[in-house]
């Protein structure tokens, strides 16, 4: 977990920074484009014809976000998918008696897919490999990028930077060597995790470099281009986690005006009330409290509640619920903070999570040392 640390006040507090599905801003593109919908259908005859009528549509679903390279990871969340090739374009649709190897291909990595949205992690490396096998056995190019990029996201999910770094240059030598140059998005968005991953190992002067020239590309993109929604998401991405960067840097007025700009853009793109928005609410409230601006960051993390409830977004409220709690406790309203950390902690242990239990039973700690120092 992301901890905050509050430097302007004589007790260090912390304020959990959200692991969203699929976009903790930290998050990968991969998990948006991983978002296959498993309905919960006992019937197994009711499945398959469910899995008939959607199947098709996730794939298109799937190829739109790949046309650009977005891999997302998210965080959980979001980290939001797209790519530099279109590889669903190749894998056609094929009916179910048409069974080929590109066919047999695109099931593995669907199963590989579903695994990583389920958190069978293991399972899904093992997947991923059998793929990797078959797109070699058939001298499919497309296939091996494809693959060893998903392979680079999900080691990027586990935590195993070192193992998501080689990958990812494996990924970025694959596409330079098929016409893409070093400002082109597919590049740039390789460049802004692999920034994002150096800021995670506690490198910062590479995480600042790799930010300020993904960016600089990134503006470049946009003033060239026309209007590109997936070039724009992966500016509001880039600036929340060069946002993440500058906090710890203790650059909070930079860090505040970079989650305001991500802010600007995400919610332009998915509209006012979507899970990629509440983190860097959240975000815009740590910092609040790292400028002593108690008020605004109040408001932000009331704002994430609301758009958390309005999705029944019960994981994600606890942890909101438990960083409201430490803020009016840093204000000195020990009552009020013991409340909302309590009704954090309920939240928490009825969803199962365990970052939200824990941080309640933080603020609920802090509270108790600081009421029998009195």
């Amino acid at each position: 977990m992301n901890f905050g640390l509050c430097h302007n006040v004589s007790r260090q507090i912390r304020f959990i920074s959200l692991r969203r599905v699929q976009i903790d801003l930290r998050s990968s593109p991969l998990k948006c484009f991983c978002r296959v919908y498993v309905p919960l259908v006992a019937h197994k005859k009711k499945w398959q014809e469910y899995k008939h009528k959607r199947t098709k549509f996730e794939y298109e679903r799937s190829n739109h976000f790949w046309q650009h390279f977005w891999s997302l990871f998210t965080t959980r969340g979001g980290i939001t998918a797209s790519s530099a090739f279109s590889i669903f374009s190749w894998f056609k649709w094929h009916k179910e008696e048409d069974i080929t190897p590109e066919t047999k291909l695109v099931e593995a990595i669907k199963r590989s897919v579903l695994c990583i949205q389920r958190e069978q992690f293991d399972k899904a490396e093992q997947m991923l490999h059998l793929a990797l096998r078959m797109a070699q056995d058939i001298n499919s190019k497309e296939g091996i990028i494809y693959i060893y990029d998903v392979m680079a996201n999900l080691a990027m999910e586990r935590e195993q930077y070192t193992k998501a770094e080689k990958l990812f240059a494996d990924v970025m030598r694959s596409l330079l060597a098929d016409g893409h140059t070093e400002t082109s998005p597919q590049i740039l968005h390789i460049s802004s995790k692999l920034a994002h991953m150096a800021q995670l190992q506690g490198d910062l002067e590479k995480a600042q470099l790799g930010f300020v020239w993904t960016l600089k590309g990134i503006q470049k993109n946009i003033e060239e281009l026309d209007y590109d929604k997936d070039v724009q998401e992966l500016f509001g991405l880039t600036k929340n986690w060069f946002g993440q960067l500058q906090l710890r840097q203790a650059k909070y007025e930079d860090a505040k005006k970079n989650f305001q700009e991500a802010f600007e853009l995400l919610t332009d793109l998915y509209g006012p009330s979507n899970d990629k928005i509440i983190i860097i609410l959240n975000n815009l409230s740590v910092t609040c409290v790292h400028l002593e601006d108690y008020t605004g960051a109040k408001n932000y993390i009331e704002h994430a509640l609301t758009i958390a409830k309005d999705l029944n977004d019960i994981a994600q409220q606890g942890i909101l619920e438990a960083n409201l709690g430490l803020i009016y406790f840093h204000e000195g309203f020990l009552a009020k903070a013991k409340q909302i950390c309590q009704n954090a902690y309920r939240i928490g242990k009825k969803c199962n999570n365990d970052d939200a239990v824990e941080q309640a039973e933080y603020c609920l700690n802090e509270i108790k040392a600081t009421s029998a120092s009195e």
